[in-house]
């Protein structure tokens, strides 16, 4: 017998993080401007609004004043077509402030 097979829904969800509160946020990291640095602040983000979401690549941009990040977000699909994934998803509703420092999306 085998194993079901696992196919994935990609989304693409756009961040609009305040400067600061990225670098506060990736503090820990070596080098803020490293992809592992933008997807942890974009898995701090889900996390906060519960959402089961898998994180995949990132792009960044950056201005004086905010970072954005665009990131792949990928979500499990059952075999009949049924969405393991998040209870909430963007839509379309494009960009979004984070405050991860309080682990809430502000919309």
């Amino acid at each position: 017998m085998h194993a079901p097979e696992t196919t994935l829904q990609i989304y693409h969800r756009s961040f609009k993080i305040p400067l600061e509160t990225y670098i506060n946020t990736v503090s820990d990291f070596l080098d803020p401007w490293e992809e592992r640095a933008y997807q942890y602040v974009v898995q701090q983000s889900l996390a906060a609004t519960h959402d089961r979401g898998l994180v995949g690549m990132v792009r960044q941009e950056k201005d004086e004043n905010y970072v954005y990040l665009d990131a792949a977000i990928r979500y499990t699909i059952s075999g009949y077509g049924r969405e393991k994934g998040p209870l909430i998803m963007d839509g379309g509703k494009g960009q979004r402030a984070i405050n991860c420092e309080k682990g809430r999306s502000m919309g």
